[in-house]
């Protein structure tokens, strides 16, 4: 396999890029897509992906630590900060009130929703075939499994 063109700017060569160097910069290319397209919205990518969580219902802050693969301590302080920000409250968790929950402002739920949209329309942009799309999922599910399975 040809190595793609973005080697030679950094100084790499064919023998150099293997599947990890591939996913690093796949991570580099979508972390700045991502910080531009959140950023505009006056957000961040994490505390997105927690409006986004609290959005499909997902509200104690022990279940947004495990599924967005986060400490309790890095939570708490994107919870305060977007409680600080009007965009998401805290309260007693009606079924075990020594719990609490998250539940999103009106402005927390209009900035998920405008951003999932601004997402949707950048995916939509690439104008990929449904054959294409769908054969990139399925690499990138496999892939994703792969290195679930090998976390070191």
């Amino acid at each position: 396999m040809q190595s793609p063109a973005w080697t030679a700017d950094v100084g790499m060569t064919e023998d150099e890029v293997g599947l990890l160097t591939r996913l690093v910069r796949l991570n580099m290319v979508v972390t700045q897509v991502l910080d531009q397209l959140v950023g505009v919205h006056g957000s961040s990518v994490a505390d997105f992906l927690v409006l986004a969580t609290v959005r499909r219902g997902i509200s104690s802050p022990a279940e947004l630590c495990e599924v967005l693969g986060r400490t309790t301590g890095g939570m708490s302080l994107t919870i305060d900060r977007l409680v600080g920000d009007g965009l998401v409250q805290r309260r007693p968790d009606p079924v075990d009130r020594r719990r609490i929950v998250v539940e999103l402002t009106e402005a927390g739920r209009q900035q998920a929703e405008a951003v999932n949209r601004a997402l949707h329309d950048w995916e939509a942009g690439m104008d990929l075939g449904e054959a294409t799309r769908t054969r990139i999922e399925t690499h990138i599910d496999e892939v994703t499994q792969l290195v679930t399975r090998h976390r070191p």
